[in-house]
């Protein structure tokens, strides 16, 4: 008797240690964006499927005119139609576009930017009609 006890009660401490599925909030999903926005890191991941939405988000990149910073953008797994029309853009304090790029097709970029050439950018922008891919956008601050 006293082995069913012990079985039972590590079956119920098992049991309820175990947890459900994880509740994805941003990114994981379709049509989420998932934003990691640090002082010296930004990321944007998003797997759309005809996403269509207006975002845009303050960097909190702590940057100096003698700073350098990587972007870094990767478009896959796109399924255009001709409705499409998804745009990001990187706006700086002066509301100058220092970066735009239409998602129209798959591309890997990478570029590197003085900010006493561009100023500090202060916001990412997010224009999406029906988009269906995966986007992967990084600002990298390296100096």
């Amino acid at each position: 008797m006293k082995y069913y006890f012990y079985i039972g009660v590590s079956l119920l401490t098992i049991i309820s240690g175990c947890v459900g599925p994880p509740d994805y909030a941003d990114g994981l999903l379709e049509n989420n964006p998932a934003i990691v926005n640090g002082s010296d890191y930004f990321s944007l991941s998003l797997l759309g499927d005809k996403y269509t939405g207006n975002n845009d988000w303050d960097l909190l990149l702590n940057l100096t005119e003698a700073d350098k910073i990587l972007i870094t953008m990767i478009v896959k797994e796109l399924s255009a139609s001709p409705s499409d029309s998804s745009f990001l853009y990187l706006i700086n304090e002066q509301s100058d576009t220092v970066y735009s790029a239409g998602l129209f097709s798959e591309v890997i970029v990478v570029n590197e930017l003085e900010i006493s050439e561009f100023g500090v950018p202060k916001t990412v922008i997010l224009n999406c009609n029906n988009l269906s891919g995966r986007l992967e956008y990084q600002i990298i601050k390296t100096q």
